[in-house]
């Protein structure tokens, strides 16, 4: 039968899926949350496909206004936009944190950018 242990792990994992994450050493942990690159600043229309914050990869969004977050704690992790001129992620032009208990973050004001990639904790110094 199950252990007690092997029992609960599938019960939390049941409960919700997109909050919970089994950890490498076999215990349930929080998971992060999940971002959609949307057209308009209200973050309703033609919203991309999601993606895991916590995921460090380039993501060539260039035009996009405004992140759509969902899923887990949202905004409850340490984490940064880092900003592109062009894309592929060569360099940060700029960095933000991103702001906690949010929904829909307006990121108009790098309408220009090309590219993003999350990253956890603050920002380094730009370097474009």
């Amino acid at each position: 039968m199950f252990s007690a242990k092997t029992f609960l792990l599938f019960v939390a994992a049941a409960a919700s899926p997109l909050a919970t994450a089994l950890a490498e050493n076999g215990t349930v942990e929080a998971a992060d949350f999940w971002a959609m690159f949307c057209d308009d600043t209200e973050c309703s229309q033609n919203c991309g496909q999601s993606v895991q914050v916590s995921n460090p990869g380039c993501l060539n969004q260039n035009g996009r206004q405004s992140i759509r977050f969902h899923g887990g704690d949202v905004g409850s992790g340490d984490y940064s936009l880092v900003i592109s001129p062009s894309g592929d992620c060569p360099c940060q032009e700029s960095c933000s944190s991103i702001p906690t208990n949010t929904e829909c973050w307006d990121i108009s004001r790098f309408q220009d950018a090309k590219s993003f990639r999350f990253i956890g904790g603050h920002c380094d110094g730009n370097n474009c």
